[in-house]
């Protein structure tokens, strides 16, 4: 009898393990892998399915490249109380976004930052099955700073320079850039390179190439960066801008003013710095008998030339305005 009894018991055991096992195969967790721009908040969803063990707790940890190793960061209890047992760069930026009581164990972490970047696992402990858990990837995209310059501006030559560069700075992933020089068609072209960083993200450096002509200067293009943190493709509008110094210089006498007033133009660029000087000048020939004032228009420019000046010669009694150009 007793031998009887102790089977009865042995074969409920199995029964009772048994349908524990089974119950314990259909229990799952489910979530998701997410993706956030850098500075945005982002939902992490896990929850348990399949069954009416009672929860005895909810369990958030964390892994990087850095630490390799799940670290605990906060506890959940059945009542809903929170523990945060560890900061794990995340303390004052972690919400509590479930129901224990539904299984529902998400969290939000706000102000997303490059460093959250890693694998969280969301672990439910059920009575009397034991732990359940997911892995959760998180993926934090980061933005490019944009911005579009020259190094040192351009001296009209013969030779090929960089015109304009155009930089997609610090993006994760990486940024695609690409110009559009409708003005130049095929007088330019472009070198593009990339800088890893060690915290992942990337630098992209294009170059836009071409000779520096006096046609060129003042002529727009467009530098046009792609990346999937940007909602929109950015575009930057550059004016090219090559310096030159004055070639020729005008003299003219202005008709917008009753006086006599006399304008020196020089088409430069930068523009040139003018001085008017007065003194006396030398006999004028043989022909003419007095000494006439002379004036001068000299200029000053920041790409090294010759120094160059303008004279003009104001003859007493004539309308005759001689103008030269001396270096």
């Amino acid at each position: 009898m007793r031998r009887a009894k102790h089977v009865m018991e042995a074969v409920l055991c199995c029964v009772i393990l048994l349908i524990i096992h089974r119950s314990s195969e259909s229990i799952q967790v489910i979530g998701g892998s997410r993706t956030v721009v850098q500075g945005e908040d982002v939902d992490l969803f896990c929850s348990l399915l399949e069954t009416d063990e009672e929860l005895e707790q909810i369990t958030w940890q964390k892994r990087t490249l850095e630490e390799p190793d799940n670290h605990n960061f906060l506890l959940i209890y059945p009542t809903g109380l929170t523990d945060f047992i560890s900061s794990n760069g995340l303390d004052g930026r972690v919400q509590f976004l479930g129901n224990p009581k539904e299984n529902i164990g998400s969290i939000r972490i706000t102000a997303a930052r490059l460093l959250d970047e890693g694998t969280f696992t969301c672990v439910f402990s059920v009575f009397p099955s034991g732990a359940y858990s997911i892995e959760i990837p998180l993926t934090v995209q980061v933005p490019p700073v944009v911005s579009v310059t020259v190094d040192v501006p351009p001296v009209v030559g013969e030779n090929e320079v960089f015109l304009a560069t155009c930089l997609a700075a610090g993006a994760k992933p990486q940024a695609e850039v690409r110009w559009n020089t409708d003005a130049f068609g095929s007088l330019v072209r472009t070198v593009t390179n990339s800088i890893q960083h060690a915290n992942g993200t990337t630098t992209v450096v294009s170059h836009l190439l071409g000779v520096p002509t006096r046609a060129a200067n003042q002529q727009q293009v467009q530098c046009v960066v792609n990346q999937s943190a940007l909602a929109t493709e950015r575009t930057l509008a550059y004016t090219i801008d090559i310096h030159y110094p004055p070639q020729t210089v005008n003299i003219t006498l202005s008709e917008a003013s009753q006086a006599t007033v006399f304008l020196c133009v020089a088409d430069s660029n930068p523009k040139a710095i003018y001085t008017w000087t007065r003194y006396l000048c030398c006999l004028l020939g043989s022909t003419c008998h007095y000494i006439s004032d002379c004036c001068c228009c000299c200029w000053t420019h920041m790409v090294p030339v010759e120094k160059r000046k303008m004279s003009l010669e104001f003859i007493h009694g004539r309308s005759t305005v001689r103008g030269t150009i001396t270096g």
